[in-house]
């Protein structure tokens, strides 16, 4: 497949499932990335409980590619241009194969937020999901 298909490819997939491709984007602190945003976040792949860090998602072994964003669980692939689009793509390709989607949603406040929290938009959630079988 040529590049500009896989190109074309990820931009229709992540429209589908609610999202956009970005392939000039930043992770972390200003760390160059190529991924899928829903909203303004790269979705999870993994998530945990915050007080106990119980993994709490039943998405089981997630492939990754090598130039995966490694601080936190989220699709975004380090760097720019055609070797790190090309990972994306191979990431996108293996969660549409593997059925997942992305899911959007608000989070379930057991507490009030502090509104710091509410800016950083820790109210909201994006993450890929397995559909079950």
């Amino acid at each position: 497949m040529k590049h500009n298909d896989k190109i074309e490819w990820m931009a229709v997939w992540a429209a589908k499932n609610g999202a956009a491709l970005e392939l000039d984007g930043e992770c972390g602190f200003g760390r160059e990335c190529v991924g899928i945003l829903a909203g303004d976040s790269y979705p999870s792949y993994e998530w945990f409980d915050d007080e106990t860090y119980e993994r709490l998602d039943t998405n089981g072994d997630i492939f990754t590619p090598v130039d995966a964003y490694h601080k936190s669980p989220c699709v975004a692939v380090l760097g720019r241009g055609e070797g790190s689009e090309s990972q994306l793509y191979d990431w996108i390709k293996w969660f549409h194969d593997n059925g997942f989607t992305v899911e959007k949603g608000f989070v379930d406040q057991v507490r009030p937020m502090h509104p710091i929290e509410l800016m950083l938009g820790k109210h909201k959630y994006a993450r890929m999901v397995k559909v079950a079988e």
